[in-house]
């Protein structure tokens, strides 16, 4: 019995599916610029049990967090990110006047008992610009937060390399793509990933049950409608939205805290 109740007390809270878990895209991101810290902290305000990021390897092999390849949409000037130092990346603003945030810094504001959703980013890019192990292993274990982490990537790659680095740490595959459920599942079931994390539009009661009986867990991202919401509670353990509070009082409202 103590060592059953030791393996639910360590075991990830995202893993759990007593009740679905609320990861913050990008931070708050309907409410703050995404990726920023200010969205992270938000996020956690508005009661999410995780913030979800996407980071990229600078030339200078540090670790920064944007969502795309470049700057543009997001600073105030366009640099390509993995063909960019940190220098050069953190003298740019982000449109709330912020720098781009490193990672150890949007990993010192995750409170005590939350999460971090990282999303591997450079997956496919060329040479050292991909490989963000084990690199952001070391930091993770530094700051005591590979027991909080959940990697994600749409590539397989970096999943297989955090396994190496981090094998308790859980991995899940990004898909949108339909149709193809029975690969996504084979692909997590050779290499020991915990689970997938799909695109809301393929999300079904079928698809639902399947990953469910190969033992598998399932994700969802990006759902901010309410009767979307309410129509993927019951088949997923987290929801993944830009907008935290309206999911979490929806939950609330349902009897699903």
């Amino acid at each position: 019995m103590k060592y059953i109740l030791s393996l639910l007390l360590t075991a990830p809270a995202l893993l759990i599916n007593a009740q679905v878990k609320v990861a913050a895209h990008r931070g708050a991101s309907a409410y703050a610029l995404e990726n920023s810290l200010e969205a992270f902290k938000l996020g956690f305000e508005m009661k999410s049990d995780a913030i979800e990021m996407d980071i990229w390897k600078t030339t200078d092999d540090s670790l920064v967090i944007m969502h795309d390849r470049t700057t543009e949409r997001t600073c105030n000037e366009n640099l390509v990110v993995p063909e960019s130092d940190s220098k050069q990346l953190r003298a740019l603003r982000l449109h709330n006047g912020e720098k781009i945030p490193f990672v150890y810094e949007a990993l010192e504001l995750v409170p005590a008992g939350k999460q971090i959703v990282i999303e591997i980013k450079c997956y496919d890019e060329a040479g050292e610009a991909a490989n963000v192990f084990p690199m952001l292993s070391d930091l993770l274990k530094r700051t005591g937060r590979a027991k909080d982490a959940i990697i994600i990537s749409f590539g397989h790659e970096p999943l297989i390399e955090s396994k190496k680095y981090l094998p308790q740490t859980p991995c899940y595959y990004l898909s949108s793509e339909e149709h193809i459920e029975d690969e996504l599942i084979a692909l997590c079931k050779k290499h020991g990933f915990e689970g997938l994390n799909l695109h809301k539009r393929l999300i079904t009661k079928e698809l639902a049950d399947k990953v469910k009986q190969e033992n598998l867990d399932l994700m969802v991202w990006t759902v901010d409608d309410p009767a979307e919401v309410l129509q993927l509670m019951d088949k997923v353990s987290c929801i993944t939205t830009n907008k935290p509070d309206i999911v979490r009082n929806l939950l609330l409202q349902n009897n699903c805290p």
